[in-house]
C-alpha cells in the first residue's frame, strides 16, 4: 500500500476549503448549491416528508396546532380514508367543542346509520385562509366540510393569510390559494415558496424546545384540547374584565376584513365544489351570557351573510347553540366550552351534522349540501 502524502489534501476537505475562498464564482456556486437544498429540502417537506419523522419530534410545543394539522393532511393524504370522512374546521372554539374524533364519529356513524370518520383540521386563531388552504390538501373521496363560524374567523387580516404563502404558520403549499394571491393579496406567490417559513419553523422549534424540558429531536405529546378534563376556566369577573374591549375590537375588524373573510369562505365553497365535497356551516359556541347574544351586532351580521351564502351554494347552516342550553358556567372564558359543556354540546352537534350528510347508497351522486361551482 502507498503511503499517503502528508502534503496531499483529502476530496472533502479540498472540497470545504473552496467555501473559504472569497472568489465571486465560489460563493456563487456555494449559494447556488445551498439554493438548491433548499428547494429540494422544500419540496421533501410538502410532498410527504413531514410524515417520515413521528409528530411528537416535530411539535414545538403540546399545543402546536399548527404543526399537528401539517401533519395530519399529509398523513390523509398517503393514507386517504376508505370511508365517507367528516373534516371540522374552525378556531379553538371548535377544539373545545367536542370530547374526541372518535367519540364524535361514533354519534355521528349512529345518527347517520352508516359509517363515518372525524378529522378535525381546527387550530387556534385559524383563519378562512388556512382553512382554504388545508382543503386544498385533502384526499379524494366522500367527505364532508363542517366549517365553523364565530367572530374571530370572519375578522383576520389578509396580511396574515398572506403569508401563507411563504410558508408561515402552515406547513402546506396551496396552489388555490397561490392562484388567488394576486386578487385578494395585491401581489403573486413569492418566488422563494415557502422557505422562509421553513427557516422560521426551524428558528421557532429551536427556541422552543430550548426553553422547555424537550429536548431538541425528542417527542412531545400533542394536546387536543386547551382546556382538559379538570381544567377551571376564570372567573365571572374574569370573563367580563376585557368584553368591551373585546367586542369593539370585534366590531372594528368585522368592519374592515368581513368583506375579505367572506370573499374567502366563497372561495372554499368553490374548491368544495371542483373537488366533489360537502360543506356544512354550524357556529362555534360563544359565551352570551358574558358578552351579549349579539356580540354587538357581529353575530346577527356575520350569520346573515353567512345564510344568504349557504343558500346560493345550497349547502345547510346548522345551528346547533338552539338546542343547547349553554350557562356561563360551561366557559371557561368567552369562547371555550370546558370539558363537561362538550357532553352537552357533541350530541347535538352529531345529529345535527349526521341530518345533512347524504345516503351510503347514494354517495356517488351529488346530493343536497354537495356545492355547486357557481352559486344559484
Amino acid at each position: 500500500m502507498t503511503p499517503r502524502d502528508p502534503n496531499t489534501i483529502g476530496g472533502w476537505r479540498a472540497f470545504s476549503r473552496g467555501f473559504h475562498q472569497r472568489s465571486p464564482l465560489v460563493l456563487a456556486a456555494a449559494a447556488l448549491i445551498t439554493l438548491l437544498a433548499l428547494v429540494v429540502l422544500q419540496g421533501t417537506l410538502f410532498e410527504g416528508g413531514l410524515t417520515v419523522v413521528d409528530e411528537g419530534r416535530l411539535l414545538r410545543i403540546t399545543h402546536d396546532d399548527y404543526v399537528h394539522v401539517s401533519v395530519k393532511v399529509q398523513e390523509l393524504k398517503k393514507d386517504p380514508p376508505k370511508t365517507r370522512t367528516v373534516y371540522l374546521f374552525g378556531g379553538s372554539g371548535t377544539m373545545e367543542c367536542f370530547v374526541s374524533e372518535a367519540s364524535l364519529a361514533a354519534a355521528i356513524a349512529r345518527d347517520a346509520d352508516q359509517p363515518v370518520r372525524v378529522v378535525s383540521l381546527a387550530a387556534h386563531q385559524e383563519s378562512m385562509g388556512m382553512t382554504l388552504a388545508l382543503v386544498d390538501n385533502l384526499p379524494e373521496g366522500p367527505a364532508t366540510l363542517a366549517i365553523g363560524l364565530a367572530p374571530i374567523r370572519v375578522t383576520g387580516k389578509p396580511s396574515r393569510d398572506a403569508t401563507l404563502l411563504s410558508g408561515h404558520e402552515l406547513l402546506v403549499r396551496s396552489p388555490r390559494l397561490e392562484q388567488l394571491a394576486p386578487k385578494y393579496f395585491g401581489h403573486p406567490a413569492p418566488s422563494t415558496g415557502a422557505i422562509p417559513g421553513i427557516f422560521d419553523y426551524v428558528g421557532s422549534y429551536l427556541r422552543e424546545r430550548a426553553s422547555s424540558e424537550a429536548p431538541w429531536g425528542t417527542r412531545i405529546i400533542y394536546e387536543t384540547h386547551y382546556y382538559p378534563w379538570g381544567a377551571k376556566g376564570h372567573t365571572q369577573l374574569g370573563k367580563r374584565r376585557n368584553v368591551l374591549y373585546v367586542l369593539a375590537k370585534d366590531v372594528t375588524l368585522y368592519r374592515k376584513y368581513g368583506d375579505y373573510n367572506f370573499a374567502m369562505l366563497e372561495e372554499v365553497l368553490k374548491l368544495a365544489g371542483e373537488r366533489g365535497f360537502d360543506v356544512v356551516f354550524y357556529d362555534q359556541p360563544l359565551n352570551a351570557s358574558a358578552a351579549g347574544p349579539t356580540w354587538n351586532g357581529v353575530v346577527p351580521a356575520y350569520r346573515e351573510r353567512a345564510s344568504d351564502l349557504a343558500e346560493r351554494y345550497g349547502v345547510p347552516y346548522v345551528h346547533i347553540e338552539r338546542n343547547v342550553e349553554l350557562t356561563d358556567h360551561d366557559f371557561a372564558d368567552l369562547f371555550h366550552l370546558l370539558a363537561p359543556a362538550r357532553l352537552k354540546w357533541q350530541p347535538e352537534m352529531a345529529r345535527q351534522i349526521a341530518a345533512t350528510l347524504p345516503p351510503p347508497a347514494a354517495e356517488p351522486v351529488a346530493q343536497v349540501g354537495r356545492v355547486a361551482v357557481t352559486p344559484r
